[in-house]
């Protein structure tokens, strides 16, 4: 049997259309899927609908998109205007408040959505930035990862904290772990272990408070 010779340069052109995809940025990923998923379908349900259909043949699109995602919101420096737009414009959500808030929130619940239907990768070790609910691989003293979720941001004195405990452990049992943390516009993001116990126990404290 000859193979057909227009299936084969269609398969081609597909073929690296997805190449290019998985090389593109970040953000470039990420309004190519808000475009192919969110835009034509007015409801999240719908847009896992075509997720799921789209599983079953090319994950690519729907894994890119992912990867776009989760890196344009860790990103401090992407610009709020380019939040609203993909939520917005990208995903024709016009639906939504034209503030950043509401984008973040929005493409958030994106995120969670494609994450029920995608195998977890593994996390790069450290923290961006700590947000509430938010999980990061962490070292212990002994220096062995450990992954652990944010609970609470408090500010105590003139310094931040965040207060961890293991990823599936109680929130009011613990065990705490806390960290200090910088955040300056501009400059690295910054943190630390808290060693001291009565830091940890003054930190734990105007967290319950």
């Amino acid at each position: 049997m000859t193979a057909d010779p227009k299936a084969s340069a269609r398969f081609e052109e597909l073929k690296a259309r997805m190449e290019a995809l998985q090389k593109a940025p970040a953000l470039e990923k990420a309004r190519t899927f808000l475009k192919a998923f969110c835009a034509p379908n007015g409801a999240l349900s719908e847009v896992e609908d075509q997720v799921q259909h789209a599983l079953g043949f090319n994950s690519i699109p729907v894994s890119t998109g992912l990867e776009g995602l989760e890196a344009v919101l860790a990103d401090a420096k992407v610009p709020s205007a380019t939040l609203v737009s993909l939520a917005r414009e990208d995903a024709k959500r016009q639906e939504l408040p034209a503030t950043p808030d509401a984008a973040r929130n929005y493409l958030g619940q994106v995120v969670a959505l494609l994450r029920k239907h995608l195998p977890k990768q593994p996390e790069v070790e450290g923290v961006a930035g700590f947000g509430i609910d938010e999980v990061y691989n962490l070292r212990d003293p002994a220096g062995k990862l450990e992954r652990l979720r944010c609970i609470d941001v408090v500010g105590v004195g003139n310094e931040s904290f965040a207060v961890l405990v293991p990823e599936h452990a109680s929130e009011d049992k613990g065990p705490f772990t806390v960290y200090r943390y910088q955040a300056v516009p501009g400059q690295p993001f910054k943190y630390e272990r808290v060693k001291d116990a009565a830091l940890v126990a003054k930190v734990l404290k105007a967290a319950k408070g």
